[in-house]
Parts: structure tokens; sequence; C-alpha cells
């Protein structure tokens, strides 16, 4: 509902958000979404004595309005 809202009250022509490899849930998220990961800088993040890589996922417009099924 978020990104619909984004894209009909706002001009923009891409969503996305960053994250990390250790948050798999919010990755599927993003997918689910029907976003693509767009970057990947490994071994960027140290959590708990182990390194991790960096997540940009992202989403267009016009794939959004392509395949999305939340749209009103």
């Amino acid at each position: 509902m978020w990104t619909n809202h984004l894209f009909n009250t706002l001009p923009l022509v891409r969503v996305g958000y960053t994250t990390w490899s250790g948050n798999v849930r919010m990755i599927k998220v993003g997918e689910k979404l029907g976003m693509k990961e767009e970057a990947r800088i490994r071994k960027v993040r140290y959590y708990d004595g182990e390194y991790y890589d960096s997540i940009r996922m992202g989403l267009l417009r016009e794939e959004w309005e392509a395949n999305c099924i939340f749209q009103q």
C-alpha cells in the first residue's frame, strides 16, 4: 500500500531501500513487491563477528504499473 501511495501521489520514477544480507525477510518482502536487487556491496557490514553484504533493492514506476495487483 505504501508503494502504491508513493507512486500515486509523487512524481517518482523509482522507489527503493537498502538492507543487509542477514535480513532475509526484508529481501523477500522486496521481491514480493516486484523489486529487484540493484546493488550488492560485499562484506561491508559487520555484525556479531561476521561480515554481511549491503543490499539495495529498487522498483521502477513502469515495473510497478505493469505488475502491481494492488493498484486502485
